[in-house]
C-alpha cells in the first residue's frame, strides 16, 4: 500500500489525517502524532517530506498505535522517528513499526537482500523501480525498508530523488484530500477558520 491508499483507508474508516503547518515550537522535532477522543482517532502529520514514502511510513506507524490499542480516550502519542540504540527499543513503538511494515509491504519483517555489497543511490533506485512493482511494494518504500534493515539511510534517501519523477510538498497533497473529506458545515465559523489556518489551506 502507498500513501494514497493509506489516506483513502483512513478517511474511509472515519480517521481524519491532516498535515499541520502551524504548531508549537516544542513540536518542531516531531514527525507525527495520533490522538484519541471519545473512541475516535485522528492523525496529525508534522514533519515535511518531499516524497511520499517517508510520510507513508509515519502515517502507517500512527495507524499501528490505534490498531494495537495503545491509546486510551484523551491520550495522544507523538513520535520522533530516529533509530533506537540497542536496549532502548520501546515495545509499543516496535509493535507500531511492525504494523507499518506489514501495511506497506505485506509482512512485518520483510526479507530484503541485495545481490551486491556496495550500491549507490542510483543503482538502488533502479533496483527498487524494477523489484517494487513485482512485489507490490511502492519503490520508495522498498528503498526505505532496506535502509531500515541496513541503516544506510543516506543512500536510501538520496535514491528517492531518482525514484520519483518529481518532488513536491507532500503536505499539500495530504491537506488537499483533507479539505475535500472534512464536513466543513459541521464546524463553527471560528473552528473552520482555525483549521484552515493550521492546514495553510488559504496559501495552498
Amino acid at each position: 500500500m502507498d500513501l494514497s491508499g493509506l489516506l483513502a483507508t483512513c478517511w474511509g474508516l472515519g480517521v481524519p489525517v491532516i498535515h499541520l503547518r502551524v504548531y508549537p515550537l516544542k513540536a518542531k522535532s516531531m514527525h507525527a502524532m495520533i490522538v484519541r477522543d471519545e473512541g475516535r482517532h485522528a492523525v496529525l502529520l508534522l514533519k515535511d517530506s518531499r516524497y511520499p514514502a517517508p510520510a507513508a511510513f509515519w502515517l502507517a506507524h500512527e495507524i499501528g498505535h490505534a490498531a494495537k490499542g495503545h491509546l486510551k480516550d484523551g491520550e495522544a502519542i507523538a513520535d520522533v522517528f530516529e533509530p533506537s540504540k540497542p536496549g532502548e527499543e520501546d515495545a509499543e513503538e516496535t509493535e507500531a513499526d511492525r504494523f507499518a511494515l506489514a501495511a506497506l509491504t505485506g509482512t512485518p519483517d520483510p526479507n530484503i537482500v541485495t545481490n551486491v555489497d556496495r550500491y549507490t543511490a542510483t543503482s538502488l533506485a533502479a533496483a527498487v523501480l524494477t523489484e517494487g512493482p513485482r512485489h507490490r511494494i511502492e519503490p520508495g518504500t522498498l528503498a526505505l525498508c532496506l535502509a531500515y534493515k541496513t541503516s544506510r539511510w543516506a543512500t536510501a534517501n538520496a535514491a528517492l530523488r531518482h525514484i520519483y519523477s518529481s518532488e513536491g510538498d507532500v503536505w499539500r497533497y495530504v491537506n488537499s484530500i483533507a479539505e475535500g473529506e472534512l464536513d466543513w458545515s459541521e464546524l463553527s465559523e471560528d473552528s473552520a477558520d482555525y483549521l484552515r489556518e493550521v492546514m495553510a489551506l488559504s496559501n495552498a
